[in-house]
């Protein structure tokens, strides 16, 4: 399981249409398919994830039970959903 609090908490402003990622997989690396498992989204979170916010909260696309979920890779942040569950069901 991957605390989501060891990340810090972002201000749901941050989590901009602008910097909302709908194909996510493809900016950490990978496939589709690899995107369906949890364990490798856990380890692109704990890899590049500099921060979350409730999903709730945000303005852009808000959902429940889901975290919004901020990532920087070579340069460029980018977030997307990531549901409560997958937290609480991986091992790393």
């Amino acid at each position: 399981m991957f605390d989501i609090n060891r990340l810090p908490k972002l201000n749901s402003e941050c989590f901009t249409y602008e910097n909302y990622e709908s194909g996510w997989w493809v900016l950490l690396d990978l496939d589709y398919s690899d995107a369906l498992e949890v364990s490798n989204i856990m380890r692109c979170v704990k890899k590049y994830a500099v921060g979350y916010c409730d999903s709730g909260r945000v303005s852009v696309r808000p959902k429940n039970n889901s975290y919004a979920v901020m990532f920087e890779k070579n340069g460029e942040r980018f977030w997307f959903h990531i549901q409560k569950w997958e937290f609480e069901a991986e091992e790393i």
